[in-house]
């Protein structure tokens, strides 16, 4: 086991933009729903003469099922999200029976960045402390996730010690 460095595998996207167009949701052969979303992300950079300059890139994401069901009710073209998800890279043919590849974000979880109208902030201290205070409040939106979305999040342990020992007389020395 000597010599061999072993990590993880990491295949995690977080991206926040705006949605180029609405959203259309479709259905697979077997009845699964999906829907193809395009955000608008903006890098930002001075150019030579000092000037602040706005580069949009278009990242393809994909959903599926609730997810893809509720950004449909959800979310419209300029709605601003933050998209969670992991790269894939599928092959198909196109009209020219020609062979591509396109890599996308499957989405596992958005972020709605609109305004709730009905939500303040900081309400539950503000209700409990006027208690003449009878409005209704909305906490804030829950994200819509692959998993349950009422469960909180579970993820694996990390235990260094299961990966062995690293040989680190061949490391690059920086």
């Amino acid at each position: 086991m000597s010599g061999y460095l072993r990590f993880p595998n990491i295949n995690e996207v977080t991206i926040s933009g705006r949605l180029v167009r609405d959203v259309e949701m479709k259905y697979l052969q077997n009845n699964v729903g999906f829907a193809k979303i395009c955000i608008a992300v903006n890098y930002f950079y001075k150019d030579e003469n000092g000037n602040f300059v706005e580069q949009p890139s278009f990242v393809d994401t994909i959903a599926y099922g609730k997810i893809a069901q509720n950004c449909t009710e959800n979310l419209k073209k300029g709605s601003p999200v933050i998209i969670q998800g992991y790269l894939k890279t599928r092959t198909f043919t196109d009209q020219n029976n020609v062979t591509k590849k396109m890599t996308e974000v499957n989405i596992t979880r958005v972020y709605p960045l609109e305004r709730d109208e009905n939500y303040v902030p900081n309400s539950e201290y503000r209700q409990s402390s006027n208690p003449n205070n009878n409005s209704n409040y909305s906490a804030s939106p829950k994200p819509a996730t692959a998993n349950n979305p009422e469960e909180p999040d579970s993820f694996p342990t990390y235990d260094p010690n299961e990966f062995g020992s690293v040989n680190t007389d061949n490391d690059v020395p920086f």
